[in-house]
């Protein structure tokens, strides 16, 4: 499998505009915290594109858009922790978003694993977060296919920032180890906070995305204990 070059990502400052081109994937790193007192809780690893963005070249011997979803994301994680690494980010898990197609890909599961062994690093310092949607299509399917995942010793998160179908069911609940929720759309979506408390009593990380500091008490209410890059109270 051809090996990525991380010379063609570059870290991009969250003020920076993102100007996507033909040859570069840009990243930015944002650092999960627990709400209660700023423990790190790792790092959430985000692109200016996805699997689903046709026509752009990222500095392989091949082209992305040709790229099976499974090829994306195996290249993803291979960059992303090399990246991680060169910068000297140590928070650990590193999240990284799963293009929706992963999980119809049979070798998704095998060219992650390779792309974490060729950087090096442990399929248990990464996170796929695959999002609701994906899963919810699949429904029963969806838990099976996340399991060859585990199986190679990736940790499984849930994006449920725009949607939240994905039932918590127990083997919903034992999977996943965290879920991404944006504070702002909760109630728009009409989802239970008996569904947050549940997730959360058993283990699971909630993790709020756009909050601030001050929201702490109000989210830990609902069992949303952490957040991403929380912004200032101010």
């Amino acid at each position: 499998m051809t090996q990525a070059r991380a010379s063609h990502l570059r870290l991009v400052t969250n003020n920076e505009t993102i100007v996507p081109t033909s040859r570069e994937l840009r990243l930015r790193f944002k650092h999960v915290v627990r709400l209660k007192d700023g423990a790190s809780f790792g790092l959430q690893a985000e692109t200016d594109t996805s699997f689903e963005d046709a026509g752009l070249d990222f500095g392989c011997n091949y082209s992305e858009a040709s790229a099976t979803a499974g090829e994306w994301l195996g290249n993803l994680i291979e960059r992303t922790a090399r990246l991680a690494r060169d910068l000297g980010h140590d928070a650990r898990p590193i999240s990284i978003l799963a293009p929706f197609a992963a999980l119809t890909d049979p070798d998704a599961p095998m060219a992650a694993e390779a792309g974490a062994y060729r950087a090096n690093v442990l399929p248990q310092e990464i996170r796929i977060d695959f999002v609701d949607a994906s899963l919810a299509t699949l429904e029963d399917l969806a838990m099976d296919r996340i399991e060859a995942f585990r199986a190679r010793g990736f940790r499984i998160g849930l994006d449920a920032r725009k949607t939240w179908h994905t039932p918590m069911s127990a083997r919903a609940r034992m999977t996943l180890e965290a879920i991404l929720v944006d504070p702002r759309t909760l109630k728009s979506q009409d989802i239970p906070v008996s569904r947050l408390e549940i997730a959360a009593a058993e283990g699971v990380a909630i993790i709020a995305q756009n909050a601030k500091w001050r929201d702490g008490e109000e989210l830990a209410a609902i069992g949303v204990n952490f957040a991403v890059a929380p912004g200032a109270d101010a």
